[in-house]
């Protein structure tokens, strides 16, 4: 009896938080109707990288948060990679913050772990997609230290993928469901992009990426300071080496992250290119 109900429950969960990644799953075989024997999975090209990263809070940052969620700087180890196929796209990380803390301390200073996927199924060759995205953080500094924090949010609509010489463009429109330990349920929509510009500059190989989300009508408890909010990072990358890329990001948000205002942070970043 038991064991019938855990399914049930399971069975009502995975429904709910993950719909949107099985539609986009349960389309790829039609999507990949192009592939062939010798490349069953349609893959093109991909990418992979472990870097390690310090997240330095602005002044202003920590002070306005210092009674709300105490921002302070962290390092974290991030696993990155993507790939292109002829049916569409992925990409992923995960994230490991404050890596050499302890898990059960003080929640701005503790271990935390973040996971973040996105997918796009091509709808043919118009430069439109079906687009999903998954992105997750997890706190458990234990009932202690104030008791453990989630949030998954869950984006599923559609994108455009647009590019001209060095430039590309992905922006997309979704709806927004969240999974959080304050609160559960709809939470408006999101109209984002990703994009980026490649260079070279003295013989040196540059590039500068921008990922920006702003969030519309949110669910009323979920806080963070009302109905709309904005995210983003902008970022400028040097690689030297094939293996090797060194990088610095203006880090924003507004009325997101836990906070009702704006608040921003510069990080730096070494990769290690695969």
């Amino acid at each position: 009896m038991r064991l019938n109900l855990f399914k049930i429950k399971l069975t009502k969960f995975m429904s709910k938080k993950f719909l949107p990644i099985t539609i986009l799953t349960s389309l790829t075989p039609f999507a990949m109707a192009n592939t062939t024997t010798e490349n069953p999975v349609g893959y093109q090209n991909g990418f992979a990288n472990i870097s390690l990263n310090y997240f330095d809070w602005s002044q202003r940052a920590e002070n306005k948060s210092a009674h709300s969620t105490r921002k302070k700087d962290f390092a974290y180890l991030e696993l990155e990679g993507g790939a292109n196929f002829n049916w569409g796209e992925l990409y992923g990380f995960f994230d490991v913050e404050n890596p050499f803390h302890q898990r059960r301390t003080e929640p701005s200073r503790n271990q935390r772990y973040a996971v973040k996927t996105t997918g796009r199924v091509y709808l043919g060759n118009s430069g439109f997609n079906l687009y999903g995205h998954l992105y997750g953080i997890w706190s458990l500094p234990g009932y202690k230290y104030g008791g453990n924090f989630h949030e998954i949010n869950t984006l599923y609509g559609f994108g455009y993928n647009f590019s001209r010489g060095n430039f590309w463009l992905k922006p997309f429109l979704a709806l927004h469901y969240v999974d959080q330990s304050f609160y559960s349920g709809n939470n408006g929509y999101v109209i984002g992009w990703v994009a980026g510009y490649s260079f070279q500059l003295w013989s040196q190989n540059f590039s500068i990426t921008n990922w920006h989300e702003m969030e519309f009508n949110r669910a009323k408890r979920y806080g963070n300071g009302g109905k709309k909010g904005i995210n983003g990072a902008i970022a400028l990358w040097w690689t030297p080496l094939e293996t090797l890329s060194a990088g610095i990001q203006y880090r924003y948000a507004d009325n997101k992250l836990g906070d009702d205002f704006y608040h921003d942070g510069i990080i730096y970043t070494i990769k290690y290119n695969f």
